[in-house]
């Protein structure tokens, strides 16, 4: 694909007015506020001995064989019990985008997109994460289907109502109520709203937005999250769900390295900027198998397949999440 830069077309030339504001994006991010992503330092330090993943053991639980009563025959030794060991494993993402803006651009529009473009890094990363973390979700649910016989699957066949939580939830048996927020698509947010099924609460800033709760789970609703032949997946997540780790960009450009290009636009000159992230995510109870991946890192359509996930929690009440599939007209 060849590269595109922001040109005079990509930008308002204005006649009248002296400057122009910036059109934000619609995409949601307040599922970076509703407590479902967790960092975990120990993960920032084992990525210094380099590496295209993580391996993290531990240990399963103990098993539920009943106690037994003791008598006085010194000949009668009790049986032994093992505990089981498991291998999660955690992908590494070294990820770049790059943004060129020629001055003629600058000098024709009068605002300058450069620093534009810094100011909005933060913003871009969050959308841009989003999508690598449906990835994930999308690739760990593929795998469920396919080798774990889809326990972490709730599909309806209608639009979303009030008993499909407690359907849904009940996948995990008596951790029902675990669960602490809904990750679902404006469409099962209307329907729910027009069954008048929606509670609002004040948040704790002084002033500050409703939030919206559906059956006691924070409801953060999102046109991003996986649409597919007319079926809507929605998330629900228990406290501290995902790992996500922000890790360092130590390389020689840093985070964002600029770079002057003034032979293009025929001596014009052309800025070129490149962002960069490094960051480790990870849905517990999974092992990233990097089985179908073309690159040293997997792009977010091969973090989707399902050949790239196992299930390594021995339950699914070990899970930190469930899909809930509905219809919507």
């Amino acid at each position: 694909m060849a590269d595109a830069y922001t040109r005079i077309a990509d930008a308002i030339v204005p006649s009248v007015y002296a400057q122009y504001s910036f059109e934000e994006h619609v995409h949601s991010l307040d599922i970076y506020q509703a407590g479902i992503l967790f960092s975990d330092p120990a993960i920032a330090s084992k990525l210094s001995m380099g590496g295209r993943s993580v391996d993290m053991p531990g240990w399963k639980d103990l098993g539920n064989d009943p106690s037994e009563p003791v008598n006085d025959d010194p000949a009668d030794s009790i049986e032994m019990k093992k505990i089981g060991a498991r291998r999660e494993v955690a992908a590494r993402n070294v990820r770049a985008q790059a943004w060129g803006i020629p001055d003629l651009t600058s000098i024709l529009a009068g605002d300058d997109p450069q620093k534009l473009i810094v100011r909005r890094q933060t913003d871009y990363w969050q959308r841009a994460n989003k999508l690598t973390l449906l990835g994930i979700l999308k690739g760990v649910l593929a795998d469920n289907i396919a080798n774990d016989g889809g326990d972490l699957v709730r599909v309806t066949g209608a639009s979303i109502v009030d008993t499909d939580i407690i359907e849904a939830a009940y996948l995990m048996g008596d951790r029902a109520d675990k669960f602490k927020t809904i990750w679902m698509h404006s469409k099962q947010m209307k329907a729910l709203k027009l069954a008048d099924l929606i509670d609002y609460v004040p948040s704790s800033e002084q002033g500050g937005p409703l939030i919206p709760y559906y059956m006691g789970l924070r409801a953060v609703v999102d046109d991003d999250i996986p649409v597919a032949a007319g079926v809507y997946t929605s998330f629900m997540f228990k406290d501290k769900a995902i790992l996500w780790n922000e890790l360092p960009v130590n390389t020689e450009g840093g985070p964002l390295e600029f770079d002057r290009k003034p032979r293009q636009g025929h001596g014009g000159g052309v800025t070129e900027m490149v962002g960069r992230r490094h960051f480790v995510p990870h849905v517990p109870g999974t092992r990233f198998l990097d089985a179908a991946s073309a690159g040293e890192f997997a792009t977010d359509a091969e973090l989707a397949l399902a050949a790239n996930w196992d299930r390594t929690a021995s339950s699914v009440k070990h899970m930190t999440f469930i899909a809930l599939k509905t219809t919507e007209a």
